[in-house]
């Protein structure tokens, strides 16, 4: 499959729709997606976060695309010109938690939603974060940080009250995480 061309359809604020046009196995095609706009780097950083206590920070963030409350990691935008991944990392961990990173491993880039968007999400685990109490939410966002042991994350994640959802990429980076000897 080869991309044969792009066209912007509409530019909002903070995201662009594009028709990409392709060929494949000797036909043409379109499809369409949306990008976001003033991203840098792969465009998204993703923490997973672990006390000294080895308690994971997990977040019940309201997400008004899905109009629903969802369990995930602390992440954000990588939206800052000539910052690194790692610092956008440790930024978003303290404006959305209020907790500090000392050390950053990253762990691997995922695609976000691969049928939608080329954005992509670096993980980092921050293994030993500390709680300075200095959050900053945007005012987009309705966080409510959770402490979750490490020996309940199972437990946790499989018995979510009906009105909130998990993101899937929680459970799938703490099984990267365990098969790479890091948790």
């Amino acid at each position: 499959m080869k991309i044969t061309g792009r066209e912007t359809i509409f530019e909002g604020e903070h995201l662009r729709f594009v028709r990409k046009h392709f060929q494949a196995r000797n036909r043409e095609g379109v499809w369409e997606t949306i990008e976001r706009k003033d991203v840098y780097n792969r465009g998204a950083v993703i923490i997973v976060p672990l006390t000294a206590e080895g308690e994971f920070i997990l977040e019940k963030n309201w997400r008004p695309p899905v109009e629903s409350a969802v369990i995930q990691f602390p992440a954000g935008l990588t939206d800052k010109e000539g910052e690194s991944e790692e610092d956008a990392a440790r930024r978003e961990l303290m404006e959305e938690t209020g907790y500090e990173a000392g050390k950053l491993i990253p762990v691997m880039p995922v695609p976000l939603c691969p049928a939608l968007t080329p954005t992509r999400a670096n993980h980092f685990f921050a293994p030993d974060v500390r709680f300075t109490g200095h959050q900053k939410m945007d005012i987009s966002e309705e966080i409510e940080v959770l402490k979750i042991p490490r020996r309940e994350i199972d437990d946790f994640l499989l018995n979510l009250p009906e009105d909130v959802e998990l993101d899937i990429r929680v459970p799938g980076i703490l099984w990267v995480l365990e098969r790479k000897g890091l948790i």
